[in-house]
């Protein structure tokens, strides 16, 4: 618990020479796998942040935070995270408790992944993968759809490999660029607190629609 509140200091201050000890940079590295399984498999926690943070990986990267190993590791969460989510769709599509979890996410985002889904079938994930929240719900819908799980996997992969490595070398690339050399601390600042702040406004707007659910009855 020390080690994380020293990581969350850390952070907080972009104090990168703390963060590139060993053992900060490990747990880090377990908080952002957390992340990617969390935010990839499960309805309730699908306001996390993906993008920024695979972004902010790439800033890491190349900060000398981190490695390039971190990469495969992010994919395979990113892979394990969407399949624990078409398992969920899988077993439980038709109970009463995935529906009330699937009515945590907003109209819109449902219908997009049915969309997408009934439109161009499973291949859709690829796309998926780039939306948030509809990579959330996708993989569920498609598990409840009952789409063989074979074929399902062998999409995740590619979608996976297709989503993080590029959003990490983004992050990669535009920390070389004259902008971020020039206004490096403003740069840092606003890569490493962007996933918080959507953390907080997703967060935010879960519990903003449940007081209008509740208004509402």
């Amino acid at each position: 618990m020390e080690q994380f509140s020293h990581l969350i200091h850390a952070f907080m201050n972009l104090d990168l020479v703390a963060l590139s000890d060993p053992q900060l940079a490990t747990m880090l590295c377990v908080v952002l796998a957390l992340f990617m399984i969390l935010e990839n498999g499960f309805l309730p926690t699908a306001f996390l942040p993906g993008d920024s943070l695979l972004v902010l990986t790439g800033v890491l990267i190349f900060q000398g935070v981190v490695s390039w190993a971190v990469l495969p590791m992010l994919i395979a969460c990113s892979f394990f995270g969407t399949w624990l989510g078409y398992m969920q769709g899988r077993f439980f599509g038709h109970t009463q408790m995935f529906h009330r979890l699937l009515s945590h996410i907003d109209k819109p985002h449902q219908e997009k992944a049915y969309y997408l889904l009934n439109k161009y079938g499973i291949l859709t994930l690829i796309t998926a993968r780039y939306i948030a929240f509809v990579r959330t719900v996708y993989p569920c819908i498609v598990g409840a759809a009952e789409i063989p799980q074979g074929r399902f996997l062998i999409i995740n992969l590619v979608s996976a490999i297709m989503w993080c490595p590029p959003l990490v070398g983004f992050g990669y690339y535009i920390s070389h660029t004259k902008l971020a050399e020039t206004y490096q601390d403003q740069f840092l600042s606003f890569i490493l607190y962007l996933p918080l702040a959507l953390l907080v406004l997703g967060l935010g707007a879960i519990i903003w629609r449940q007081i209008r659910k509740r208004q509402g009855k």
